[in-house]
């Protein structure tokens, strides 16, 4: 929904040391302007298109397993990115794990939507990049459930919101928290 521009959301994030996880093209780098930025994906194509877009702390990694030291950042973004795993409880542990006390973290995903009758909620969406046909998976979030699974991973809500985008209906959401010191 927000892959290909900045998502207006991440001016929720006020840390000195922000990684942006699941980067893609680096849509949203320049937003964190003046503060460190480190641009993490896993494709290394997409971190290719963000070093082009003056992206410049770039790290290939998967989100299930951050290669950054305990209690070593200030804030994690996740812009349409955790919707990409059928199960986020890994890379949720790993955001705690590297996540200072009361570090925040800003999520974004999709929400099951009409197109897909509601029902499907692990769909595989082709696209065309450079002419080639590219699969990519996704799970579709119920309204309540990211907030949810947010909570029971130890994170505290401080804004939980449905958006739309393109549509007639809410089908994104959002969540901004911060790690719980307890």
């Amino acid at each position: 929904m927000y892959r290909r521009k900045p998502n207006p959301y991440v001016k929720l994030i006020n840390g000195d040391k922000i990684i942006d996880v699941g980067c893609g093209s680096g849509q949203n780098c320049d937003q964190f302007k003046g503060r460190l930025v480190i641009c993490l994906d896993l494709s290394l194509n997409q971190l290719n298109q963000a070093r082009k877009k003056g992206c410049q702390n770039l790290v290939q990694a998967d989100m299930e397993y951050l290669p950054f030291r305990d209690s070593s950042v200030d804030s994690l973004a996740y812009i349409a990115s955790l919707h990409h795993l059928r199960d986020p409880s890994q890379a949720l542990g790993e955001a705690q794990r590297v996540l200072k006390d009361k570090g925040e973290i800003l999520v974004t995903v999709w929400l099951v939507q009409l197109k897909f009758f509601f029902l499907r909620r692990y769909i595989i969406k082709r696209s065309l990049i450079n002419g080639k046909e590219v699969r990519r998976f996704y799970r579709l979030y119920y309204p309540w459930e990211l907030k949810r699974i947010m909570e029971s991973k130890g994170f505290v809500t401080k804004i939980y919101k449905l958006y739309r985008v393109n549509s007639l209906l809410p089908n994104n959401s959002l969540y901004y928290g911060i790690k719980s010191t307890a």
